[in-house]
Formats: C-alpha cells, sequence, structure tokens
C-alpha cells in the first residue's frame, strides 16, 4: 500500500525521494557552477506572514517583505551575494489594486533592503493570493558554502540574533505594541546575506544552514549532514529586552522567526569571524560546539539532554503547520531545558 506524504515527512521525502529525479537536493540552495564562479539560486513560496498571524495586521505589504527574506535568508546561508530577485503572484480578479500595490511595495522595499534587484516575474489570475518567490546570488568557486564541511572541535556560532522574534511576538500576544514594526523581526525581518556573504569571501564559514525552521530542527539537520553531533550551551541563549516575559530567554531561541544563520566555524578563525561581523554591524554568538557523538544536545547547569522536538517540518503531524500557531506556542512554552 502507498504512502501518504504525512507517513515520510518533508525530511525524509528530501532525503530518499527527490534525490531520484533532481540533481542536487538537500540544502537551502541549488548552485550552477560557471566560468567565473557560481550562481547560487533558490526558491520559496511565502506563508502567512507572522505580522497577520501573530501581529495581527492584514496588510499585504508584510507579505511581499517576507517573500523576499525567505528567499534571501537561503541566499544567505549559501554565502552568497544577492544579484536579483522574481515573484510569481496568484491573486483574486477581484482583488483591489490598493492590495496588489502594497504587495508589490513590500516585495521592492525588501528587495531594496536586501541588495536584490526585483528583476520581474509574473502574475496571473487565482482563486487566493499565491506567491512564490525566486532569489539569485552569486559566489567565488571557494566560497560557496552548504550544510557539509563541519568537523569535530568547530564552534556552533549564531549569525545574527537570536530569540527576537518570539520576544515581539510573545510581548504583541499579551498585549504590547510594537512602536516602530519596521525595526521588528515580527513585522519586516531581515536576513543575514551581507555578513555571511562576507564571512564566505574569506573562507571562514565551514558549514551553515539557514534557521527558518528552528534551533532545534535546524541543527537537526546539520548534524545529520555531518554526521557529527551538536551540544548548545543554553546558558548562552540571551534575548536583550526580554525580561519583561519571565521567561527563559532560552526558549526564546528555540523557535522559528529569527532568519538568523547558523554556522561552524573554527575555533582557531574565531576571532576572526568576529572581527569581520563586527565590519558589517552583525551579531554573532557563540552557542556550541561540534563533537563525535552522534545527536543534539542541551547543556546547561551542569545537566545535558537530548534535545526534544519541536518541529516546523512540512507534511509532519507534530508540526506547528498542522497543529497551529496556539498549539506550537504551547509546546515552545513547555519544551524541556537541561534544569
Amino acid at each position: 500500500m502507498s504512502s501518504t506524504l504525512r507517513n515520510l515527512g518533508e525530511r525524509y521525502i528530501l532525503q530518499h525521494i527527490v534525490p531520484e529525479y533532481c540533481d542536487a537536493a538537500g540544502d537551502d540552495c541549488a548552485t550552477l557552477a560557471v566560468t567565473s564562479g557560481a550562481i547560487v539560486v533558490t526558491t520559496d513560496p511565502v506563508p502567512v506572514p507572522a505580522a497577520q498571524l501573530i501581529g495581527g495586521d492584514p496588510d499585504p505589504y508584510w507579505v511581499g517583505w517576507l517573500l523576499v527574506v525567505i528567499n534571501a535568508s537561503d541566499l544567505a546561508a549559501a554565502g552568497a551575494s544577492p544579484l536579483g530577485f522574481l515573484s510569481a503572484l496568484e491573486l483574486d480578479p477581484n482583488c483591489e489594486i490598493d492590495f496588489l500595490r502594497r504587495l508589490l511595495l513590500g516585495t521592492r522595499d525588501a528587495c531594496q533592503a536586501e541588495g536584490l534587484r526585483y528583476i520581474g516575474g509574473n502574475l496571473k489570475e487565482g482563486q487566493r493570493l499565491s506567491a512564490v518567490g525566486t532569489a539569485i546570488g552569486w559566489c567565488l568557486p571557494s566560497a560557496g558554502v552548504t550544510r557539509r564541511g563541519a568537523k569535530t572541535g568547530d564552534v556552533l556560532v549564531s549569525v545574527g540574533s537570536g530569540g527576537v522574534f518570539w520576544r515581539d511576538a510573545l510581548s504583541t500576544l499579551r498585549g504590547s505594541t510594537i512602536p516602530d514594526k519596521m525595526k521588528s523581526p515580527l513585522f519586516a525581518p531581515r536576513s543575514q546575506l551581507s555578513v555571511m556573504a562576507a564571512l564566505a569571501k574569506r573562507g571562514l564559514i565551514n558549514a551553515a544552514i539557514d534557521n527558518s525552521d528552528g534551533l532545534l530542527p535546524s541543527l537537526t539537520q546539520l548534524s545529520a549532514a555531518n554526521s557529527v553531533g551538536i551540544t548548545v550551551d543554553v546558558g548562552r541563549l540571551l534575548v536583550p529586552d526580554a525580561v519583561h516575559l519571565n521567561l527563559d530567554p532560552a526558549r526564546l531561541w528555540l523557535g522559528w522567526g529569527d532568519w538568523n544563520v547558523l554556522a561552524a566555524v573554527s575555533q582557531a578563525r574565531l576571532d576572526e569571524v568576529y572581527i569581520a561581523a563586527e565590519r558589517c554591524g552583525a551579531a554573532i554568538t557563540n552557542i556550541g560546539s561540534f563533537h563525535s557523538h552522534p545527536g543534539v544536545f542541551l547543556e546547561g547547569r551542569g545537566q545535558t539532554i537530548t534535545a526534544p522536538r519541536l518541529e516546523s517540518e512540512r507534511f509532519a503531524s507534530d508540526s506547528w503547520f498542522s497543529e497551529g500557531i496556539q498549539g506550537y506556542i504551547n509546546r515552545l512554552l513547555a519544551v524541556e531545558l537541561p534544569y
């Protein structure tokens, strides 16, 4: 009897089925070698933005913004320099022109923020709004980054801040108002494109993954891709301006939404990483280590536990896509920590 997609889950499908038909699968981006380097390409549809889902703001501007950032973040994980962006849009024929203008404005503004040229795409009628983005980047032959290349003894760093999305999301759900939506990752997230391109050009990144699935599932994929273990020091998972939530800040790091990149760097070159990131005005946080014992672990206050499952996996029955945003929040607030 044939299995269903839900029986298998997204990651099994990508690891065992898609490679039968696709020349390259399993990384954040596809890479095409050319004479002077490599063209880096990614494509992703936009989900309902957290700006609407959690922030209660239905402005299509945030749809256009997020459409760009989810694709730019994949380019960032590949260490690519940004080139261009295309969008394929489906809209109800009765959609108001102002709606389309706001959608396109959000797309254009996010492209400008991420250093991408908005160069075209497709527009057609549909029963509901659907938007798929394609981002194109470029890297030198020796500068491309994939999920593979991490080694025992490497340091695990977060490129970009962690926990700030759920700080703003939970604050909003508790009745607080975000004073400037353009400075909040709940509404206008930013990728790590510029800093990752700078780090990759210097050969400072051994392996990396976009953190769009959340810290634990992203690290599980990074661990599997490299056949190494990863331990996260939860005491280093700090979040500024989050005391009012009365929560362990480590919890805020564990969920999706920050659009940071998780990377393996050599201990010997860690200072170079800090210096290069500082020049880009980016945050780098040393949050753990790579070792030979398989699996992902959380360590804190003298205790170590196997990382619990907190999923955003497509087609998985325990993913927030299946149980809804409130179910995910409940699990985020209850997930086991090592103390």
